[in-house]
Formats: C-alpha cells, sequence, structure tokens
C-alpha cells in the first residue's frame, strides 16, 4: 500500500492512465482511506477548469493600463 507521498507522486500517472493496474490499485486504496489526498486530488482535477476560467476573464481597461504603466516605469527604473 502507497503512502500520501507515494500516491501524489504518482498522481498524474494514475489520472492519465499510465501505470500498471497493480499501481492503480495501490493508490485507489490509498484514496479511499486518505481524505487530505482525497481532497488534493479533487482540487488536483479542478485546476484546469479554473485556469480556463481565469483566463477567459478581461481585465477591465482601467487595470490594464495601470498595470502596463506600472510595468513600463519599473522596466524604465532597471534600465
Amino acid at each position: 500500500m502507497y503512502n500520501c507521498k507515494d500516491s501524489i507522486n504518482l498522481l498524474l500517472e494514475f489520472l492519465d492512465g499510465e501505470m500498471s493496474a497493480e499501481e492503480a490499485q495501490h493508490v485507489k486504496e490509498h484514496l479511499r482511506g486518505c481524505s487530505p489526498c482525497l481532497d488534493f486530488l479533487r482540487t488536483y482535477r479542478a485546476t484546469p477548469g479554473l485556469c480556463k476560467k481565469a483566463l477567459a476573464a478581461k481585465m477591465p481597461k482601467e487595470v490594464s493600463e495601470k498595470l502596463t504603466e506600472y510595468l513600463r516605469s519599473k522596466i524604465k527604473s532597471a534600465s
């Protein structure tokens, strides 16, 4: 049976189906008995969707202009 560190390190392989059935079973067994790892798995699965939503949101024009102004001032002061 895997511990938390093992399970988290193998999570990407587990989700992509790139591990043996035996290894996947060990990860599943650990997840069934470990609520912190199960919570991590839920968060891990939700991350791509959250990123897509964040990237789809438009920055208000005023904020964009102030950010651009700030970055330009930092570039000039660094030169």
